[in-house]
């Protein structure tokens, strides 16, 4: 059985290769981009031009996603399959409570309802 610190090790190298490989991936897309008419820095110099600007937002939430998907699914298997059952049935329980106070909760609203409400005339002279 490997050890979980080894596991988490592995997967941090992997991690950082896949991301030296996205930067220099990057990197090689900017020096060819750079050679092309359309090279010229934004006025901002940071800014996209508009139609880049527009294919970048729609792409972007769908890797941050993607990125927080894996980073979970990591994490998951980092965890011992006992130490999850045990959150799980922990979480199960949790839920249960708090199902049975808010239907504890709702009856005593219902019932507040139910109670014909007792009204007193004032006389006023």
């Amino acid at each position: 059985m490997d050890d979980p610190l080894d596991q988490l090790a592995e997967h941090l190298r992997r991690a950082a290769d896949r991301a030296q490989q996205a930067v220099e991936e990057a990197a090689n897309a900017a020096r060819s981009a750079g050679d092309g008419p359309g090279s010229r820095t934004p006025p901002a110099g940071w800014q996209f031009p508009r139609e880049e600007a527009e294919t970048a937002g729609a792409a972007r939430p769908r890797s941050d996603l993607a990125a927080l998907v894996l980073l979970l699914e990591g994490a998951r298997d980092l965890i011992p399959e006992e130490l999850r059952a045990r959150v799980a049935a922990a979480l199960r329980e949790l839920l249960l409570a708090l199902r049975a106070l808010i239907d504890w909760y709702l009856e005593r609203v219902e019932r507040r309802r139910a109670a014909p409400v007792e009204v007193e005339d004032i006389p006023i002279a």
